[in-house]
């Protein structure tokens, strides 16, 4: 019997070492973003509908109010020291406050400007009077910037948004802005190209070049991606170059608007985050998107699988004065420019990835602040190249959303959906214990508008959070319009304060959603929610941490992105 122990120890470690991995395989299928792919569509309508049997919906009666067109940009702007806050803080007498893109301002690889003003804060510089002077830096995106400039909400000192695209168009809007250094690091806008794919197209077209790339889009041969061009330095810069290419003399004639109905059509979405678009190109959605040189460098996995194929205006950081500033202040900040521009501090830039000599001719080419506006309205009115989306809006009315935050979730529906373009087929649903469609999917024509506010304004809140009743729900309700317009886009859009505590759990809802494929855009509303995160990555969609203080500024953005 002794002999027999170790073969017995054997096998019991064999089995329990398949136990274990058949366990982990198991609950890797279960939850998380890689939970849908286990599902197909008929096991999905088979289970949803077992799902759905045990819910409660109801439908509230349609009451009509008054459609709001009026532009509250300005007093929808987030207070800017909670959703942007300082990344450097000056002590100085004259302090100088620089905005600055995220690239500079940010952490790690991207903190070269931080790393600046806190050595020149530390060398106490003293200016002609007699006082110190010193700079505190800004980390926010350069639309958001030129919105805050420009409506006189919030104005810094300085300016330096990626490329002077923004500034151009800040300046259109009013702002006055003075340029006071053409470059304070350089950089470069690019296409982060597949690199299975640049080898096909240099095959095809001899070299892979920004042309050739959008011919490939526009012929279908290419799906890429590309960031918001409200907010995103290299998604304007993408967008006006390309309206260039199609037509040089004039970038808003019909030749232009046909090419770039084109090109949209080889656009599956545009990428709200440039973190979207990473995560659609590493699955394998995206063959290709824009990114700036200095990000591609510090990426391992942008330089391990992709080419970048440069393009459009230099992104050479310009540097702008904001307003009327003093004496004192004027001398602050050349003495900043003097610093920053130095050997060593451009030495030091380069370690970060930029003033990278790339061998590229830049985009010359004069371009209008009013150019510019108009090509952000043909993106939006163009941007789905007439293909129309379906898309249902779940709001949470459970009893924690009660007061100040429902009132907000009310307004940013109402803001936010002045955004959204007429062809496009919109309703919506809210939920506590049970489920609520306020408002049936229809067209979003003046009509529908009409229904809409009149749902929005009868919003109640009170009860438990059946967050994934609600969202599956949604699912059916847009899967059956998807029927009535096959070609339709389709989108959910999850606005939640809380985890889901009633009804049917994240797993099963999961493995539903991916297998019907339709983005989930979630708002974390005054509260981070791991599972709204999970949710929005199963088909690439985005979520957003929001609060009542920003809450309508990011739907606002969000809406007009996607819809």
């Amino acid at each position: 019997m002794k002999s027999k122990v170790p073969v017995i120890i054997a096998v019991v470690g064999v089995l329990a070492t398949m136990f274990i991995i058949r366990t982990i395989i198991r609950s890797g299928s279960d939850g998380g973003s890689g939970s849908g792919s286990s599902m197909s569509v008929e096991e999905a309508d088979k289970s949803l509908d077992k799902a759905l049997k045990h819910v409660t919906v109801r439908t509230a009666d349609r009451i009509k109010s008054t459609v709001d067109y009026s532009d509250n940009l300005v007093s929808n702007l987030p207070n800017i020291e909670t959703k942007y806050p300082l990344t450097v803080t000056g002590s100085g007498d004259v302090d100088i406050e620089i905005f600055s893109t995220s690239e500079k301002a940010g952490k790690n690889s991207n903190g070269w400007l931080n790393e600046m003003a806190q050595d020149f804060n530390g060398r106490k510089v003293k200016l002609s009077d007699g006082r110190t002077a010193s700079v505190s830096v800004r980390s926010i995106p350069s639309g958001a910037s030129s919105d805050y400039i420009a409506n006189n909400v919030y104005l810094p000192q300085a300016y330096t948004p990626s490329n002077t695209l923004f500034g151009e168009l800040a300046k259109e809007q009013g702002a006055k802005l003075t340029l006071e250094l053409d470059s304070l690091v350089e950089n470069t806008a690019g296409i982060a190209l597949n690199k299975q794919v640049k080898n096909q197209l240099d095959e095809k077209y001899g070299s892979t070049t920004f042309e050739t790339v959008i011919d490939s889009v526009v012929s279908g041969d290419l799906q890429m991606g590309y960031t918001y061009p409200y907010t995103s330095a290299t998604g304007l810069n993408f967008l006006v170059n390309a309206l260039q290419y199609f037509d040089s003399s004039d970038i808003l004639s019909s030749k232009a608007t046909e090419k770039f109905q084109q090109l949209q059509k080889g656009i599956p979405f545009i990428c709200y985050t440039t973190d979207q678009m990473v995560n659609a190109m590493q699955s394998g959605t995206l063959q290709a998107g824009v990114v700036e040189y200095q990000a591609y460098v510090n990426s391992a996995v942008l330089k391990g699988s992709y080419e970048f194929i440069p393009f459009g205006y230099e992104h050479s950081n310009p540097l702008y004065s904001v307003g009327d500033l003093t004496s004192a202040q004027r001398e602050a900040l050349s003495e900043f420019i003097d610093f920053v521009t130095t050997s060593d501090a451009q030495a030091h830039a380069k370690e970060y990835g930029f003033n990278q000599d790339i061998g590229y001719s830049y985009n010359t080419k004069k371009i209008s602040g009013s150019d510019i506006i108009s090509a952000q309205r043909l993106w939006k009115q163009e941007k789905d190249s007439g293909t129309p989306t379906i898309a249902l809006f779940i709001a949470d009315v459970s009893g924690s959303m009660t007061g100040d935050p429902i009132n907000r979730l009310k307004t940013s529906l109402a803001e936010a959906s002045k955004n959204i373009n007429s062809n496009n087929y919109v309703g919506l649903l809210s939920y506590s214990d049970d489920v609520t469609i306020d408002l049936p999917i229809a067209q979003f024509d003046l009509e529908q508008r009409s229904y809409f506010a009149g749902a929005v304004e009868n919003l109640r809140a009170g009860g438990n959070t059946a967050t994934y009743d609600a969202l599956l729900t949604g699912v059916r309700m847009v899967n059956e319009m998807k029927e009535q317009i096959p070609g339709a886009k389709t989108m959910l859009f999850v606005l939640s304060d809380g985890k889901c505590n009633k009804g049917t759990d994240y797993s099963l809802t999961a493995k539903i959603v991916g297998a019907y494929g339709i983005p989930i855009y979630t708002i974390g509303y005054n509260e981070a929610i791991d599972s709204l995160k999970e949710l929005s990555q199963i088909n690439e969609a985005v979520y957003i941490d929001a609060d009542n203080d920003d809450v309508v500024y990011e739907l606002s953005a969000l809406f007009n992105a996607q819809m």
